[in-house]
């Protein structure tokens, strides 16, 4: 079976609701980060609505930077294993490849995972905000940049991976141009989106007017108004990336459960994940744009995350979401 097959085997499938009773068992595992020695203006920050916010990333990157972000970061990458079958990449090298670059890195933990598992790789974690641990394996290097800056790296990369940057990135082509100058012939990219385009239900069991639509409505909406373009999917992600040079290998599209909701071992299980993460995952993604662009006092943008949450743990609404994964080549 292909990675995450009973999920992606084939995603014009439905997801079948369990009626039965359970238990999640999950832990919200905390590991936590310190961060390095920069300077006072690089390690600087802002605090509102109960968040902390990097001061470099205002107006650039509109989640928050806290422990609490840090956490439900960490737990996003133990999401990605477990949907891909423990398989920290899907880029078929045969060999480590020699440099790595990891694009908004966060709290480093892909970086230092893919590291470990591949010693004779360097591997490079950028990220805007310095949230990454001061002690790292030697063959890791982490530095503070923003990606849609030109690119001056003095080396040229074998893999470059990117994962939820649909909340950083307004220059897509630009972005995969420099992937595409940056990389050595036969490199690859590997690419994790999801679709915000709104959540489905394949059993009607969403209504019209479900708490989860209208807060995605009116999140991309104020995305949008920031130069982002929160409505992007699977084919406008490839069409960008052929654009740029690079020869499509693999694309998967996997339904992500909303909730323990569905039948299904692991469905169930990541569904269960994702319920953990989204119960500060809504007011992360949301809180600072629906108060700040959004036209929501504090109050009603905390309603509305909270009405988000509490189906979570309903399960009445049988909902999911397209997550699509991308590996790239550059050709010979």
């Amino acid at each position: 079976m292909s990675e995450g097959a009973d999920l992606v085997a084939n995603s014009a499938a439905p997801l079948v609701a369990d009626d039965e009773n359970y238990d999640s068992g999950i832990d919200n595992p905390s590991l936590a980060s310190s961060t390095q020695s920069l300077t006072e203006s690089v390690l600087s920050h802002v605090y509102e609505n109960g968040r902390r916010y990097h001061s470099k990333s205002v107006g650039r990157y509109f989640l928050p930077t806290d422990e609490q972000e840090q956490d439900r970061l960490d737990m996003y990458h133990h999401f990605m294993l477990e949907l891909l079958g423990g398989k920290i990449s899907l880029a078929p090298f045969d060999r480590d490849p020699g440099f790595v670059l990891d694009c908004g890195t966060g709290t480093g933990i892909w970086a230092l995972d893919y590291a470990e598992q591949h010693p004779a790789s360097v591997v490079y974690g950028i990220d805007m905000a310095p949230i990454q641990p001061s002690y790292v394996y030697p063959n890791v290097r982490f530095e503070i940049d923003d990606l849609e800056l030109d690119w001056t790296f003095r080396d040229k990369f074998d893999l470059i991976y990117a994962r939820l940057m649909s909340t950083g990135i307004k220059d897509w082509p630009r972005f995969f141009q420099q992937m595409y100058d940056f990389m050595n012939p036969g490199g690859y990219v590997e690419l994790s989106e999801h679709d915000l385009n709104g959540v489905r239900s394949d059993d009607g069991t969403m209504p019209s007017d479900t708490a989860y639509n209208r807060y995605l409505t009116l999140l991309t909406k104020c995305m949008a108004s920031n130069g982002l373009n929160p409505y992007l999917t699977l084919t406008d992600y490839t069409r960008m990336l052929t654009s740029a040079g690079f020869e499509i290998t693999k694309t998967l599209e996997f339904k992500i459960p909303m909730g323990g909701w569905p039948k299904g071992k692991k469905a169930k299980y990541l569904g269960l994940l994702y319920a953990e993460m989204s119960k500060t995952g809504f007011d992360a993604y949301g809180k600072s744009l629906l108060v700040k662009e959004g036209g929501l006092t504090v109050e009603e943008a905390d309603q509305l995350i909270r009405e988000c949450v509490e189906l979570l743990g309903e399960r009445k609404q049988h909902v999911y979401y397209y997550k699509w994964h991308i590996v790239a080549r550059k050709p010979e």
